[in-house]
């Protein structure tokens, strides 16, 4: 078996990326990867092979569409001409992509994010990981369609974001297949440093928002209802980039209040995970996200829009429903009362899990069993 891993971006800090590097540090046959090329953040070779481990072979770095078919936060003018440029030089560089993958004797070709759905056609066996909401009046939710509906293999993240796409194609080969977790690790961060570099102590309740600052995240919501709960020993982590004009204007929202601390954007957020003990989530309907995944498997509570029938579609919900608290969606006065409910108790007992094992056997199952399927077609 040999596979080619097509990634939107270089960087390994957030969520789709940060997913799939539980699946490459944990394959057991070799594969490629292939990266689109940016302007601002190019990948980094040597961190790379130190992250994913030996089993990753080739990088190769080409310009690739990327074409925004989810709900997504309204960006600058660089950030869009940006975007733009990319698309322009994908489509000169698209002999080169289409090289790399034809070249490469590649049992199957993964796509780690639905915006590289461009990418499919009929060189290769495509499985997509649909990773975003998808918004059902994008403008080219034809092209969408046509493309998934060529596909191997759907793996879908949860049920948020297999719901809209199955709504408006058919494709029969999926599986919805929680990301990868493995937190154990956190256990041995340096517990008592952490809460140090951010000025924190045992009186603290600490709440933590991990993630792109954004408005599809539900930031400046977050904070907004953070700001209503006035227990003095409440602090809110705000972890990701906040070095632009919207991340800004939650700066500004807050600058009265020294309980909200600024993060940025952090490559290893562990000491993070190791120090919260409510991961909050802010998105306009029920939404899980990596980080509250992540969150719990490090031992802290979690505090999501939704209802308590939710637990029954969340990953090991039932098991880890003492530590999960639903808000109603987009009710500023719902998620400050759940704040105020948890503030003053601290998540004292933990146990750090992983659960790459039984991930990597359902992954591995889905692949080989479509992979098999379409042989036996062939066959015929």
């Amino acid at each position: 078996m040999k596979a080619l891993f097509v990634l939107h971006e270089g960087i390994f800090i957030y969520g789709a990326n940060r997913s799939i590097a539980g699946v490459l540090q944990n394959i057991s046959y070799d594969y490629d990867l292939l990266i689109c090329k940016s302007f601002t953040r190019p990948p980094d070779e040597e961190e790379l092979r130190h992250l994913l481990g030996s089993r990753l072979k080739n990088i190769y770095t080409v310009w690739m569409p990327r074409y925004r078919c989810q709900y997504y936060d309204k960006v600058s003018f660089f950030s869009e001409c940006s975007h733009v440029v990319n698309n322009i030089m994908a489509f000169f560089c698209k002999g080169k992509r289409k090289k790399v993958i034809r070249q490469g004797g590649y049992d199957y070709v993964h796509l780690n994010s639905l915006v590289l759905y461009p990418v499919i056609d009929d060189s290769a066996r495509y499985f997509v990981h649909a990773r975003e909401i998808i918004n059902p009046r994008y403008r080219r939710i034809g092209q969408f369609v046509k493309a998934l509906e060529k596909a191997a293999g759907i793996i879908y993240i949860d049920e948020a974001t297999r719901i809209p796409i199955q709504a408006v194609m058919k494709n029969n080969r999926s599986v919805v297949l929680n990301n990868p977790f493995d937190m154990t690790w956190v256990a041995d961060t340096d517990y008592e440093e952490s809460m140090k570099r951010w000025g924190l102590t045992e009186q603290n309740t600490v709440f933590a928002m991990l993630g792109q600052v954004g408005d599809n995240k539900g930031s400046k919501f977050v904070l907004r209802s953070f700001l209503k709960n006035p227990d003095p020993g409440s602090r809110l982590l705000i972890v990701g980039n906040n070095r632009h004009t919207y991340g800004k204007e939650c700066e500004k929202m807050t600058e009265n209040d020294g309980r909200v601390i600024y993060c940025g954007e952090m490559k290893d957020t562990g000491s993070i995970y190791r120090i919260s003990d409510y991961i909050v989530r802010g998105e306009p309907q029920f939404c899980i996200g990596r980080t509250i995944y992540e969150g719990l498997f490090a031992g802290a509570g979690a505090i999501i829009p939704g209802q308590a029938a939710d637990l029954s579609k969340m990953q090991a919900g039932e098991e880890l429903q003492e530590r999960i608290f639903f808000y109603e969606p987009e009710n500023e006065e719902s998620l400050a009362a759940v704040i105020g409910q948890c503030a003053g108790t601290k998540q004292e007992s933990r146990e750090f899990r992983s659960n790459i094992g039984h991930y990597m056997e359902v992954y591995d199952g889905f692949v080989e069993g479509v992979l098999e399927s379409a042989s036996k077609w062939r066959e015929k």
